[in-house]
């Protein structure tokens, strides 16, 4: 688990890098205006840049000041404070954990919404359901969230939940009485902005669950104990 950790953390640093180095070209006019995007086309007369949005402009060089490259202009703007969400599903891959000790996925599907203090800290209260082989999970959780780099084009999370986790499974033939337990999880994330707001989310960590039920009348304890890969949006 730390070594998935680990290279999730690389990853992110890598990723963050390269966007960091991505260039864009820049005409200051000497109108005082400034035009960012790629120069396709220039000449001894003037300059032809496309903007993000496609658009072609054609700049005489009698009315440019200067032209520059400049570190990529992202329209990612991070909110001081205030209300926050992320929505999240993916699976939970782990061993032999089932009654039957076999070797499954469980899917996963989670929303947390909270107060965002600032960048580096959320706190929030999340709910959602986990669907393992022959149990059904409902989290209750209390979630830490924040970022690790403040720029970007993809900005690295982390994340931090802990909570109870609420056993649903419907009794059958010699097994009942189930019951839920402590739930906790951890991990790291990149979000990747698709407005001004809000964007995509991907996130790898560790969650582990306790559960109980009897069997034949005997107590018997399940730990789920999951490499959690998850996909989703965030506000």
């Amino acid at each position: 688990m730390i070594r998935n950790c680990l290279l999730l953390l690389l990853c992110i640093i890598a990723i963050n890098n390269a966007s960091a180095q991505i260039k864009d070209d820049v005409i200051y006019l000497k109108n005082k205006n400034i035009i960012r995007g790629h120069i396709i086309k220039k000449n001894d007369s003037l300059y032809t840049i496309q903007t993000a949005d496609g658009s072609i402009y054609n700049y005489m060089l009698p009315y440019v000041e200067k032209v520059v490259q400049e570190k990529a202009y992202h329209n990612f703007i991070n909110k001081a404070n205030g209300f926050a969400h992320y929505t999240e599903l993916g699976t939970l891959v782990a061993g032999k954990t089932t009654q039957q000790g076999v070797t499954t996925a469980a899917f996963s599907f989670q929303t947390v919404n909270g107060y965002k203090f600032n960048q580096y800290a959320m706190l929030g209260f999340g709910v959602g359901a986990d669907l393992y082989a022959t149990q059904t999970i409902v989290p209750l959780f209390a979630s830490l969230r924040g970022d690790i780099i403040s720029t970007g084009n993809v900005v690295p999370f982390y994340f931090a939940d802990a909570g109870y986790g609420a056993n649903i499974t419907q009794k059958s033939p010699g097994s009942d009485n189930f019951k839920g337990g402590l739930l906790y999880a951890a991990g790291l994330g990149l979000k990747i902005p698709f407005n001004r707001t809000a964007g995509f989310l991907l996130s790898l960590g560790y969650r582990y669950q306790k559960t109980s039920y009897n069997i034949n009348n005997t107590s018997t304890d399940v730990l789920y104990k999951r490499l959690a890969i998850r996909a989703g949006f965030f506000l």
